[in-house]
C-alpha cells in the first residue's frame, strides 16, 4: 500500500506516502482561520511523527480568500516545520480564483526552493520525487 491514511476531517486528509517518503495533505473546502491553522498543526504533528522532509500540499478543492492566514503560514508554521526537517514543500493551485491568490502570496512569502506552487498533484508528485 503506497499510501496510509493518518488523519480525516471535514477539510483535510493527511497520508504518508511509505514508497515515496512524503506528507500528503488533501484539503478541501472553505479555508477559515481555524481550519488552516489547525489542519497546519496537524500537518506539522504528522511531518515530525513520521520523521518527514517532503510535504505535498493539495489545495485544489479551497474554496475563498484566504490572504490574512498567508503571513501566519509562511512566517510562523512554515519556519517551524522547516526547524523540525521539512526541506520541501509542493503546493498545488486551487481552482477557486481567490483561493489560488492566497496560495500563490503564501509561496511567495516562503524562503526560496523550500516551496514551490503546481497545476497539478502530477507535476507536484513528479517534483518531490525528483529531489
Amino acid at each position: 500500500m503506497k499510501h496510509i491514511k493518518l488523519l480525516t476531517t471535514d477539510s483535510l486528509t493527511i497520508e504518508y506516502n511509505a514508497v515515496d517518503d512524503y506528507l500528503y495533505a488533501n484539503w478541501r473546502g472553505d479555508f477559515t482561520k481555524d481550519t488552516v491553522q489547525q489542519g497546519y498543526e496537524q500537518i506539522l504533528f504528522f511531518l515530525k511523527k513520521e520523521r518527514c522532509h517532503k510535504l505535498l500540499d493539495n489545495h485544489y478543492e479551497v474554496q475563498g480568500l484566504w490572504l490574512e492566514l498567508t503571513d501566519w503560514l509562511a512566517y510562523d508554521w512554515h519556519p517551524r516545520a522547516e526547524a523540525d526537517g521539512l526541506l520541501y514543500h509542493a503546493a498545488v493551485y486551487s481552482q477557486n480564483h481567490f483561493s489560488r491568490l492566497s496560495t500563490d502570496q503564501a509561496v511567495r512569502m516562503v524562503r526560496k526552493g523550500v516551496v514551490k506552487g503546481f497545476e497539478t498533484v502530477e507535476n507536484a508528485e513528479g517534483w518531490l520525487n525528483s529531489l
